[in-house]
């Protein structure tokens, strides 16, 4: 993202460089104007982008929590940060589109902006070609991911977010090259518009993501799952090595199977039998129901209810490890 949108101001930069020198901008006072009047189409432009793709993040999570099969994949469709990237696009880059396209609107309505001034035009077709690119690499993203078994339902509803936004972008721009009115009553409901879609959509958006609070919750017992995972790695290790479970934790620190976490005091070690043990650790949420992986069972061994929890392990020697066949 951060990529696509270097280029897209390098685009506009070298159109800007390209314009100057073929003299479209004069001096004095039209340079200035012309200069401005390109600073503001950037800006908004650019804006422009980000609320595009904030939009299409949270329509798509909505679209990937409740109507994507889940059973059908490896990992979970519904991404959180996805969403959570779309709603702090919303936040900073939804008052500054809005408020510099009525700047624009303004300059244009008191002929400081020309509706055949080349700079707008320019930048604006260019607004156009990354609306179209856009609408044809998505399509065909999606129609790959149909092709490889995503759902009908979840792709047909993706495709109709990807036209509704990028179609609206450019059916809106496009009209607005061709107008050749000043005033026109469709900015003002173009503007009505997209302002409600985006206070909806931004509004919505917080309705499937954690708060900030649960957020960093989870990020601790997330990190507590890794510690439990580290010295489960260190007591396999050592027990497909030895052919014996460590009495405790400590008995670890002096072998090449030592642990390497800073909160492995938080971890409690009980041995069960000869190769049965237990790790204990606590927890400040249940993570039973959060979606993760439907089909991985390694990381459906790592599920903890909150509080206390117990993971019950079994210790493998080499013998018992599956080893990959010779070909």
């Amino acid at each position: 993202m951060v990529v696509l949108m270097i280029l897209f101001l390098i685009i506009f930069l070298i159109i800007f460089l390209t314009l100057m020198n073929n003299q479209e901008i004069g001096s004095g006072e039209q340079n200035q104007g012309n200069a401005q009047d390109f600073f503001l189409y950037l800006v908004v432009f650019f804006s422009l982008a980000f609320v595009a793709f904030g939009e299409g993040s949270i329509l798509f999570g909505f679209i990937d929590k409740f109507v994507t099969d889940a059973e059908s994949r490896m990992f979970p469709a519904f991404n959180q940060g996805m969403v959570k990237f779309g709603i702090a696009a919303l936040i900073i880059a939804g008052p500054i589109f809005f408020a510099i396209s009525r700047i624009i609107t303004k300059r244009i309505s008191q002929q400081k902006i020309l509706l055949e001034s080349k700079v707008r035009k320019w930048l604006t077709y260019l607004v156009l070609f990354f609306a179209s690119a856009t609408i044809i690499g998505d399509l065909i993203t999606l129609v790959v991911n149909f092709l490889s078994g995503d759902y009908a339902a979840s792709f047909l509803l993706k495709v109709f977010v990807i036209l509704l936004i990028a179609g609206g972008i450019f059916g809106y721009y496009f009209w607005d090259m061709r107008r050749t009115e000043i005033s026109s009553p469709i900015n003002k409901i173009s503007a009505y518009v997209a302002i409600a879609v985006v206070i909806v959509t931004f509004i919505s958006g917080f309705f499937i993501i954690d708060s900030p609070a649960v957020s960093r919750q989870k990020n601790i017992d997330q990190q507590v799952v890794n510690d439990l995972q580290s010295v489960d790695n260190s007591i396999q290790n050592y027990f497909s090595e030895t052919g014996k479970l460590p009495q405790k934790l400590e008995d670890l620190g002096s072998t090449k199977f030592s642990i390497e976490i800073q909160n492995v005091k938080a971890v409690e070690y009980k041995v069960e039998s000869v190769d049965e043990y237990s790790l204990c650790a606590d927890f400040m949420r249940s993570s039973l129901d959060d979606v993760q992986s439907q089909n991985d069972p390694y990381l459906k061994s790592w599920k903890h209810d909150e509080g206390n929890f117990c993971f019950k392990r079994v210790a493998l020697k080499k013998t018992d490890v599956p080893q990959p066949a010779v070909k």
